[in-house]
């Protein structure tokens, strides 16, 4: 298959198939992933899940001597470093599988992908088109 438009449209079917691949691995581990804050002296500590769901919340029975206002200071606190700490654990999956963790800089590539492989098809359709017709004049000479 030698033919140049042939040669591009399976190079981007490759591409593509090996960042869909890519994607469906950053999709599994962030499945996985969870992150865990504990406040200074151990008070409350708090676990997220990957989607941002509170898993666990965990008050010492020392933090239940605090005023309310206290209390919820810490499990703010808490909560807040779990959430960065969720934000860059997915930055580092993202970054690790994908080479990025700028999800823009993904999508920006999908459409890319998307773009040229329009680009071939029709190239392609083009060419299919212009065989028929030409088919189609070789056998009315006949």
């Amino acid at each position: 298959m030698n033919d140049p438009n042939m040669v591009d449209l399976e190079r981007i079917l490759r591409d593509s198939e090996q960042r869909m691949q890519q994607l469906s691995e950053v999709e599994t581990l962030l499945a996985e992933v969870t992150c865990r804050h504990v406040t200074d002296g151990g008070m409350v500590s708090v676990e997220l899940g990957a989607d941002g769901t509170l898993r666990q919340l965990d008050i010492n029975s020392r933090a239940m001597r605090l005023d309310s206002y206290a209390l919820a200071e810490l499990i703010t606190e808490a909560f807040n470093g779990a959430q960065q700490g969720l934000q860059e654990a997915i930055a580092r999956a993202m970054s690790d599988t994908l080479g990025t963790s700028d999800l823009g800089d993904v999508l920006g590539e999908t459409r890319d992908i998307r773009k040229s492989m329009d680009g071939v098809l029709e190239t392609v359709s083009r060419s299919v088109n212009d065989a028929i017709v030409q088919a189609s004049r070789f056998n009315s000479r006949r």
